[in-house]
């Protein structure tokens, strides 16, 4: 395997992994919208959003446009 599919492998892995921390959260303390679309400092779903985006951009960085 070569190191891009490892590393794509890595990512996928911790994504889920991250999905699942995600969905037991919820099980356990309800979902709230207020929180998820303001998330206070420091909470669950602040942090959860900033791994997933630091993960999501990893995978997929952005486009650049040459001009």
């Amino acid at each position: 395997m070569d190191a891009v599919s490892q590393e794509s492998n890595e990512l996928s892995a911790k994504r889920i992994a991250l999905q699942n921390t995600f969905k037991e959260y919820n099980e356990k303390n309800g979902f709230s919208y207020e929180e998820w679309v303001n998330p206070p400092a420091g909470s669950f779903y602040e942090g959860y959003k900033k791994e997933l985006d630091e993960i999501n951009d990893q995978m997929a960085p952005p486009l650049t446009y040459q001009s």
